[in-house]
């Protein structure tokens, strides 16, 4: 057998199937269908998962926004740092350190995540929304102190690079948003 072929045949049948379920291929395994962002990817812990775009949360506070996003999707919740790493990933950004998504809820100062060849060229920002003006920016641990010895507030997603920042303020914040899941749509393959 032929597993070149094979694959190429496959991922061409998965790429056909997404497209005729609606799915928009956008970049790498996130598929896009209207204001979710679905990971299509079977080897991802979070394969199926549903995350909403930053229309839900842009500007409110997390109860605001679960209010918001759960008269929907009623299982809507906020992601775990885990899942903001599983999203990155089925997204094709690699880091250009150490540092990764999930890093983004513990303590340390402002970094650089991914960028240049690492990074997606800005497609996971417009895919999520951008929150102010070609940038999407993502609460994590918001804690008023924008010290470096605090934890980081927030993931910014840029047209060109990544970061993790620390900011002084508290949401709600109009350029904010949150990065909220649903677990209503996961699909897993039928065992055979």
């Amino acid at each position: 057998m032929n597993f070149r072929k094979y694959a190429t045949g496959l991922l061409a049948g998965l790429t056909v199937t997404l497209m005729t379920a609606g799915f928009t291929p956008a970049f790498a395994t996130v598929g896009e269908v209207g204001g979710l962002n679905i990971i299509v990817d079977a080897g991802n812990p979070s394969d199926g998962l549903r995350y909403l775009d930053m229309t839900y949360s842009d500007g409110l506070t997390l109860v605001a926004a679960l209010t918001a996003a759960t008269a929907i999707y009623p299982n809507a919740r906020l992601a775990t740092p885990t899942e903001f790493d599983d999203l990155f990933a089925a997204a094709g950004i690699t880091y250009t350190g150490s540092l990764t998504a999930s890093d983004g809820f513990s303590v340390g100062s402002s970094s650089i995540l991914s960028s240049l060849a690492f990074y997606d060229g800005g497609t996971l920002m417009n895919q999520l929304g951008p929150t102010d003006a070609n940038q999407t920016l993502i609460w994590t641990a918001p804690d008023s102190n924008s010290a470096s010895t605090t934890t980081r507030d927030y993931i910014g997603i840029f047209a060109s690079f990544a970061a993790l920042q620390q900011f002084h303020l508290s949401p709600p914040n109009a350029r904010f948003g949150w990065l909220i899941v649903s677990d209503a749509a996961r699909h897993r393959p039928r065992q055979p």
